[in-house]
């Protein structure tokens, strides 16, 4: 394991070891921010947090040119469905490739096909040709190139520190990614208001060239194989992946907890643009504040828990406080009649979430062995995947009965499922990360 050495003065980027050079510590590198010693994960979170402003000002201009060009929240979860599904179908392949060729590689290409398909976005919007129909085929086309971004920069987490890190640098990037549901809405709530959405697009383009170069200049071995199965059938990896992760129950849990919050919680950040259009009125600006109270909320919840939360002993029990009351804050937002009291709802509903998630995904990271994570960390993601499939009713609810009711009946059955799931799955209750488990 590498450790920090105070007693040289090691220029930046100088590394002990290939894949953990650690630059010298500072005030900063130490205690909830420890893991930005390595230089190795400091790219790989600059280059997540520019990827995650891009994408969060990408949804809240298209909310908005959706909501122009069809005025329909119906149509609002159709695209949500199509931004999402890719991960669904695409997740488990690119979990064998992270698994099976060079992760930094993986995601150059990922990247530059994503930076092609927002250029094209940005140039469909700034000529106005666009077209409801183009929306469905953008968010299809970067939903894909996402799906193979995403499981691959999870995966390389635990490889840029050393294990007592893990926590610590699972935190952060939560923290950093939780950091742009503020930057990026805010920043796309004034630009569409002053510029219109296109701009928007237009940074996001900027953006993943950017998060490229940032993957570029990280120093890792160029293969990572399977042990005894790098020749084997894709299909083959799958299913070994898939029964490595029947083999612990308490891994099968885990799935469980990140899928029922993902499927019938998440899918209310889709509806935001009908709550700051129609609901508490406050237009395209007060969709900014929204998003921004609602990333706020996450970041102080993933920085606490980067603080505190490896001395959390009853992680399970934890956990699923946490997203139980995801769903009775998510409930309580959507009946609010005050777009100050909504704020404070929003980021108290961010803030459960991305401690819960948080938590979630460092038990996983801890527990999986390194042979396993690119498929492991594939399928936890294409639980991500299956949020179409609570976007689409929470839509259609929502064209029926009001965003509001909608959106109060999704987190009234969230914080129900998972209480029933906890009480299912006794296991989870008394949860904590474990060495890794090397063979199924």
């Amino acid at each position: 394991m590498a450790r920090f050495n105070t007693s040289q003065k090691n220029k930046p980027g100088q590394q002990e070891a290939p894949k953990r050079g650690e630059w010298p510590r500072s005030r900063f590198t130490r205690g909830m921010f420890s893991s930005f010693a390595y230089r190795n994960y400091v790219l790989l979170w600059t280059g997540t947090v520019i990827t995650q402003n891009g994408q969060w000002m990408q949804q809240i201009a298209l909310g908005w040119l959706v909501l122009e060009l069809t005025n329909s929240p119906a149509f609002l979860g159709i695209v949500g469905f199509a931004r999402g599904l890719p991960m669904l179908f695409l997740a488990l392949p690119a979990g064998v490739l992270a698994d099976r060729v060079s992760r930094r590689k993986i995601m150059m290409w990922a990247q530059g096909a994503a930076a092609i398909v927002a250029l094209a976005l940005t140039l469909l919007v700034f000529t106005d040709l666009i077209k409801a129909w183009h929306v469905i085929v953008i968010s299809i086309l970067g939903g894909a190139a996402m799906a193979f971004v995403a499981p691959t920069r999870q995966a390389l987490v635990p490889s840029m520190v050393p294990r007592d890190h893990v926590a610590n640098a699972v935190a952060l990037n939560s923290a950093g990614q939780n950091s742009t549901r503020i930057i990026g809405p805010s920043a796309a709530g004034l630009l569409i208001a002053w510029l219109g959405t296109a701009i928007c697009f237009l940074v996001q383009t900027v953006g993943f060239l950017l998060a490229l170069l940032m993957s570029y200049r990280l120093k890792l071995p160029d293969v990572v194989e399977i042990p005894n199965q790098a020749r084997a059938s894709v299909a083959s990896n799958i299913v070994d992946g898939f029964r490595y992760i029947r083999s612990l129950p308490s891994l099968s849990g885990l799935m469980i907890m990140a899928a029922v919050p993902t499927i019938l919680a998440m899918p209310y950040l889709q509806m935001m643009p009908v709550f700051a259009r129609d609901v508490l009125e406050i237009g395209s600006t007060g969709l900014g504040l929204l998003m921004a109270a609602s990333g706020a909320g996450a970041l102080i919840g993933a920085l606490l828990f980067a603080a505190y939360g490896s001395r959390i002993r009853q992680q399970g029990r934890f956990m699923v406080v946490m997203a139980s009351l995801f769903g009775v804050w998510l409930a309580l937002f959507a009946f609010s009649p005050w777009w100050q009291l909504s704020l404070l709802l929003v980021a108290l509903t961010s803030g459960c979430s991305a401690v819960y998630m948080a938590q979630n995904n460092t038990i996983i990271q801890l527990m999986v062995a390194d042979e396993y994570r690119g498929r492991v960390m594939s399928v936890y993601l294409m639980t991500f995947g299956l949020m179409p499939f609570g976007t689409l009713p929470m839509g259609a609810l929502a064209e029926a009965i009001g965003a509001p009711a909608a959106v109060a009946i999704h987190g009234g059955l969230t914080t129900l499922i998972v209480l029933l799931v906890a009480l299912r799955l006794p296991s989870l209750r008394n949860l904590v990360a474990t060495e890794p488990v090397r063979t199924a």
